[in-house]
């Protein structure tokens, strides 16, 4: 299947998650490698010919020079969780991004991987972050345990959320991947490679926890536990994953500060428990599906959150359609996020407040539809060039994937129709 994974250097041994101080789930993770060497007849006379193999260090790169800018002047295009709303136009800050990974094999069954990416992120800062650092060890034939820092599993696509050369667009659709902004985890994982009939299979189970910034906050997964299974036969994959985790999401923005104090003095101290706090509860799941025959290529994914507060449960779902003639790629999408459920419900008398309230629920809100009309160019091996132009509706309570500029401007978003136009250069090197 030809979706330039040759050239993801986030490739499938370095995977990921998490090590966690609860030992339940750990516990029965090592209880799954145990019962998978223990069927597996190849295990032991594939470590009686072990042979030494020496040390070898690969290193790698990649990176995106991308610009965004709306026909709108009055917001800024954004995405949930990985970078600020910029103050110019064009927007460089969505999707530029430098990364380096070394990877160094100590034996034939265990090697070091460290991954370290300079962008924007969600506190408006350009410090360069290791995105990767883990051990990976091969318990027995098909079978690996990873320990470290390691790419978050919950997507289709999350091998290559930073390496988008490896991509057909700009940026996966935010529609879909803006569900859940968490990249990294801290934690285990098993990697377990198998047939199943005429289908490869890979099953991976994860434990872990991690954390992103945000501008006067913080929010973390805790005691993160999942498993996903990815089916592939010749030009056709299929992904399945499910997620759960803890979730504390901590604000300390003054907008954040006034709704709080407004709802105290109006008898509401308990809606202020579902705005931020250390107790949330989140699940997460997805499915989607590839077809790749060398000319034609579809990509379609859907995915859940649900969250009891903090933060809104929504579901979103893509349909991509591209061809390719010679080096170029043009290609369509289609997608929608919708919102299941607000995260707070509170009891405010019509007034200022109430306005000020409903706002606030406003800007947590992400629903929307979109249509992308876009063109990849192979310029030339490891480096390729994209475009792309989106029409996007927000829902009427909804901001989308916008901000209004400046971001405490009293204005409306939903329901407007917005052109946006992105254009990125892709490198792997």
């Amino acid at each position: 299947m030809r979706q330039w994974k040759t050239f993801c250097l986030e490739s499938r041994p370095e995977r990921r998650r998490q090590h966690d101080p609860e030992r339940g789930p750990m516990k029965r993770i090592l209880q799954i490698a145990v019962l998978i060497a223990a069927t597996n007849p190849g295990a032991s006379t594939a470590y009686a010919e072990d042979s030494p193999t020496p040390p070898r260090l690969e290193l790698s790169g990649f990176g995106t020079l991308g610009a965004v800018t709306t026909d709108n002047k009055d917001v800024w295009f954004t995405r949930n969780g990985v970078n600020f709303p910029g103050n110019k136009d064009p927007d460089f800050s969505p999707d530029t991004l430098l990364g380096l990974q070394g990877s160094l094999r100590l034996t034939e069954y265990n090697d070091v991987t460290v991954q370290v990416v300079a962008r924007e992120d969600g506190a408006e800062k350009q410090d360069p972050r290791i995105t990767l650092a883990f051990l990976r060890q091969t318990l027995a034939p098909g079978l690996s345990m990873r320990i470290g820092r390691l790419r978050v599993p919950f997507f289709m696509l999350s091998d290559s959320l930073y390496v988008n050369y490896a991509n057909m667009w700009v940026r996966p659709p935010v529609e879909v991947y803006g569900l859940n902004p968490f990249n990294d985890l801290d934690g285990v994982d098993l990697i377990y490679h198998t047939r199943i009939g005429e289908l490869d299979a890979e099953i991976h189970p994860y434990i872990g926890g991690g954390e992103i910034r945000f501008p006067q906050g913080k929010a973390r997964l805790k005691e993160t536990a999942g498993v996903n299974v990815v089916l592939t036969q010749g030009d056709y994959s299929l992904h399945l994953g499910h997620g759960d985790a803890r979730f504390t999401l901590e604000r300390g923005d003054t907008n954040f500060h006034a709704i709080s104090a407004a709802l105290r003095a109006i008898g509401q101290q308990d809606v202020i428990d579902d705005l931020a706090g250390t107790d949330g509860r989140t699940s997460f799941n997805s499915i989607g599906a590839q077809w790749d025959d060398g000319t034609w290529q579809f990509v379609g994914e859907y995915a859940h959150r649900h969250a009891d507060r903090y933060v809104v449960s929504a579901h979103g779902w893509y349909l991509s359609l591209g061809r390719r003639f010679g080096n170029v790629m043009p290609y369509v999408t289609w997608a929608r996020q919708s919102l299941d459920r607000q995260f707070a419900e509170a009891n405010i008398p019509p007034g200022r407040f109430a306005r000020a309230w409903e706002r606030f629920l406003t800007s947590r809100n992400n629903a929307q539809h979109s249509l992308t009309i876009g063109t990849r160019w192979d310029l030339a091996s490891h480096a390729a060039l994209k475009a792309e132009i989106s029409h996007v509706r927000p829902d009427r309570d909804s901001w989308g994937s916008y901000f209004p500029r400046p971001v405490d401007t009293p204005r409306v978003i939903g329901g407007e129709s917005l052109t946006t136009f992105s254009l990125s250069l892709d490198l792997s090197f």
